[in-house]
């Protein structure tokens, strides 16, 4: 977890390990991140080996961000640093 202080607010980034490869993964985890409020940005690197999430919270911790992927049926589990 890497934390970015942005107007005063601590910014945390957190980096997870996904099997989410296809365009049609995403269209299944996006609606859950999107409905989150406390999740500012995120996005998914499928040309990585990781197939790697990074999202960006205000107050998230990793597993609630795992416990929303995992609602969707894929794998995450956070990357250290």
């Amino acid at each position: 977890m890497l934390t970015i202080i942005k107007s005063e607010k601590r910014v945390q980034i957190w980096v997870f390990k996904t099997n989410i490869r296809f365009k049609k993964d995403l269209l299944l985890v996006a609606p859950l991140l999107n409905r989150t409020s406390a999740i500012l940005n995120w996005n998914v690197d499928r040309g990585d080996v990781d197939k790697v999430l990074r999202v960006e919270s205000l107050h998230l911790q990793a597993q609630q961000i795992i416990d929303l992927v995992q609602q969707a049926g894929y794998h995450c589990e956070e990357l250290p640093d």
